[in-house]
């Protein structure tokens, strides 16, 4: 070969690897990453609190029936005994008239010692309608008493009384009941006993 040739071969192959070197080079493409998505979470709806049931008045069968059994035995340790009344010693046969709660519909209990008027306490129970609502209402207010709405809607009517023989009276009447106590003795220690008798009998009729 020729010295020319041989050079221009070489000159060839160099020129050859030089292009191929500077040929871009061909880069792998980016693997995309997995995307873990998170779940969202759930959302808690409180759950509503049922509404309480509205209280029930229970008409009591006899005089048996409209205190608690503690209140019985301490009106028993006091030697007040059940004279008047259904189920008691002496029945209905007991009063001259009807009370204004037994016309209503209701019982009257009378707790005193035997013969001794001023040792009794009438307890009544009786109830209320929207027909018969107003006529109590306003039967209640002609005596004078003082009247208080309380703030369930529940209205009182009350009176202290004193110790020189005006008794001591509570009535409360909610939407379906009318209680009252009436103590043979007039003053603030036998209203505010009046009171708590009235809120028992409540609370032992009603659920």
């Amino acid at each position: 070969m020729s010295p020319s040739r041989l050079l221009a071969s070489t000159a060839a192959a160099v020129l050859i690897i030089g292009l191929a070197a500077c040929a871009p080079v061909e880069s792998e493409e980016p693997v995309a990453e997995p995307t873990t998505s998170e779940a969202p979470e759930p959302v808690v709806t409180p759950t509503a609190e049922p509404e309480p049931a509205p209280a029930v008045f229970t008409m009591p069968v006899d005089c048996t029936g409209i205190l608690p059994p503690e209140r019985v035995t301490a009106l028993t340790e006091q030697d007040l005994a059940l004279l008047g009344g259904p189920g008691s010693l002496y029945g209905d046969d007991y009063f001259f008239n009807a009370t204004p709660e037994q016309l209503a519909g209701g019982i009257s209990c009378v707790w005193a010692q035997e013969g001794v008027d001023l040792s009794s306490l009438l307890i009544s129970v009786a109830p209320i309608s929207t027909a018969t609502r107003g006529a109590i209402i306003s039967e209640l207010s002609a005596q004078g008493l003082n009247e208080v709405i309380l703030e369930d809607g529940s209205l009182t009517y009350g009176v202290v009384g004193d110790e020189a023989g005006a008794p001591a009276q509570f009535n409360l009447l909610t939407d379906d009941s009318w209680m009252s106590v009436i103590s043979a003795f007039g003053g603030d220690v036998f209203f505010d006993e009046a009171v708590v008798l009235t809120n028992e009998v409540l609370a032992q009729t009603t659920s």
